[in-house]
């Protein structure tokens, strides 16, 4: 039996990580973030203290020089196949993981998704389903006030012109298309309210996938 894969993907403090840690902790899956790439490749070259445009200037090179679906094609490169009979025997590969870790792999979330063709071709993965966390914007505002994080904006303009490059709006085909992505999705999770009302959202759309 394949594995199931979902790739999680929203605005900027949308609760993508929230959705992540909730699959991963009560419902056993295994996580993969494309953006773990981009951390990597700046780790290597010295850069440690790298921000979001950091990543986001990264992501748009790579994707221009190497294809608009390069990070998704590199993460795949975590999975392995064997081909039995005709078909594909996906088995996730994660590093640290044991051999028989891996055969127990059953449920894959990959989050970091922001450009169309990053879900094209994770949609060549069996059993993928794509799901947009959504949040207003006055409450992804206020959460990332909360958060505090050095890279986050600490206006509502600045917040507003962050938002914009992430959604895709004035960017490249090879740039950040979340609101692209967004709309792509198969399933939609609701986030404006508590972590207990997100478990609840989780848990309703895991029932009617029954999962």
């Amino acid at each position: 039996m394949h594995p199931i894969f979902f790739g999680i993907v929203g605005q900027i403090a949308s609760g993508k990580g929230e959705v992540v840690k909730i699959l991963t902790e009560k419902y056993g899956f295994v996580s993969f973030n494309l953006s773990s790439i981009l951390h990597k490749i700046l780790e290597e070259k010295g850069i440690i203290n790298f921000t979001r445009v950091d990543l986001q200037d990264l992501g748009d090179k790579l994707r221009k020089e190497e294809g608009e679906g390069v990070l998704a094609k590199r993460a795949i490169k975590y999975f392995c196949h064997s081909r039995v009979g005709g078909n594909l025997d996906w088995i996730p590969v994660f590093m640290g993981m044991t051999k028989k870790q891996t055969k127990m792999t059953k449920k894959v979330v990959i989050e970091g998704i922001r450009n169309p063709a990053e879900v094209k071709f994770l949609r060549t993965l069996p059993n993928f389903k794509l799901i947009a966390v959504k949040a207003k914007k006055a409450v992804r505002f206020r959460r990332l006030r909360k958060r505090g994080k050095s890279w986050d904006p600490k206006t509502w303009k600045d917040f507003l012109v962050v938002d914009r490059r992430d959604k895709g709006i004035g960017q490249k085909g090879y740039g950040q298309q979340v609101g692209k992505c967004v709309k792509m999705a198969d399933e939609k999770i609701q986030n404006n309210g508590n972590l207990k009302k997100l478990e609840s959202n989780i848990n309703n759309l895991l029932s009617s996938l029954s999962l």
